[in-house]
């Protein structure tokens, strides 16, 4: 969403200067109004774009790379998931930047200046037609990977098991480099020079220090003392646990990074759902898309703060907007995640087997009913005595015994 907001943000403003020019004086204070709204529109559909996909924003990929749920978010249901939540978001974004800036303003826009900008772009070449293939050839590979690729039945006698969503992504960069351009005979459609240039090594600085910091936490128990502290939350109940945790993230990633509000918080609440054996996702899918949720400040996200940075809108027009759009997303946003984590994710079904680790997990042969399921096996929390695991319903267990 970043890369969006870099590459959206010049030809606006490049639209209002031009439109600028042109307006008369009445129409100078009205296009004013009119600028904020879109630019402000250009760092909230990023915001609300890259909650649709998992490379969309740095914080979806923190969490599908937790040790908890690896292997078990892909591209494709997530897409199933966040998608909606996009969609909503967007129109939420979209009638509130109208309702605060662009509701009674009558603008007369000349046209010529968008030709102008159009055909100064050139015929379509063929170099973005190759860039264009290798990135429907990568989202396709994103959406047929658990069903195909991985799929033994379909891709024996080869072993693709081991293929995941980086693999495809790391192989739609490699193309890049080692198509030939034709703009530019004998260079490749990317060069190293340009990736050193143009890559946002400050995301991924600060997911690697995030990541390195989430170990940190884990490494020193530092996650499962808070988690434990944090465990009476569950007892509110799922929906009532989402909106909290929407709430809560959503106020905090306003004042830090979204993404290191997301290496911080998420790691928590993986330690939260192993201590009280909840479905991992019923807790860390609405915070991940919650650090999203975030219109109020610029330092909040990289696309806020490429939009501030172009010092033609204030913190103030960022408060006026993004105070009533938090309220709404907050709420709204609340009720459709706890839909979409249930259709999409089952999150209602008891702790899962390949989220119990053995840090602080054990799978033991014991029937009963959890959340109106029967179960002939479930999770067990290690507790501090040797041997001994707490079964969800509170009951101690030796796994020792024979």
């Amino acid at each position: 969403n970043t890369a969006a907001t870099v590459m959206l943000v010049p030809f606006a403003t490049g639209l209002l200067d031009s439109a600028m020019q042109d307006a008369r004086e009445v129409d100078a204070a009205n296009l004013r109004g009119f600028s904020v709204a879109v630019l402000l529109a250009i760092a909230y559909g990023s915001s609300c774009g890259g909650i649709a996909t998992l490379i969309g924003t740095p914080t979806n990929g923190v969490v599908a790379a937790l040790p908890m749920v690896t292997g078990h978010i892909g591209s494709a249901d997530w897409f199933q998931f966040a998608a909606p939540i996009s969609l909503m978001t967007a129109i939420l974004a979209f009638t509130v930047l109208y309702f605060v800036f662009v509701r009674g303003i009558q603008l007369e826009l000349d046209s010529d200046s968008v030709k102008a900008a159009y055909t100064a772009l050139g015929p379509f070449n063929r170099d973005e037609l190759a860039v264009a293939l290798i990135q429907l050839i990568q989202f396709v590979g994103f959406l047929i990977r658990t069903d195909v690729i991985n799929n033994p039945d379909i891709t024996s006698p080869a072993d693709l098991q081991g293929v995941n969503d980086s693999t495809i992504a790391c192989g739609a960069a490699l193309l890049l480099f080692f198509v030939p351009s034709v703009k530019r005979p004998g260079e490749p459609l990317l060069t190293w020079e340009q990736a050193q240039q143009h890559l946002p090594w400050g995301v991924l600085v600060l997911m690697g220090g995030g990541a390195a910091l989430a170990r940190g936490f884990e490494d020193s128990q530092l996650t499962k003392y808070i988690g434990q502290k944090l465990a009476t939350t569950v007892s509110m109940g799922r929906f009532g646990l989402t909106f909290f945790l929407v709430t809560i993230v959503c106020l905090l990633t306003e004042v830090t990074s979204n993404t290191a509000t997301a290496n911080i918080i998420l790691p928590i609440l993986a330690s939260v759902a192993a201590e009280t054996l909840t479905h991992p996702l019923a807790l860390l899918l609405p915070a991940t898309v919650a650090c999203s949720f975030a219109f109020m400040l610029p330092a909040a996200t990289p696309p806020n703060s490429v939009v501030f940075a172009t010092r033609r809108l204030s913190m103030r027009d960022f408060l006026k907007a993004g105070i009533i759009l938090n309220l709404l997303v907050s709420v709204f946003g609340s009720v459709l995640i706890y839909l979409m984590v249930s259709a999409v994710y089952g999150v209602d079904d008891p702790f899962p087997e390949w989220a119990c680790q053995k840090k602080g997990c054990r799978w033991v042969s014991v029937p009963g009913s959890i959340n109106g399921v029967q179960v002939s096996s479930q999770a067990c929390a290690l507790t501090g005595v040797v041997g001994v695991c707490r079964l969800v319903d509170g009951t101690m267990w030796n796994f020792t015994a024979p």
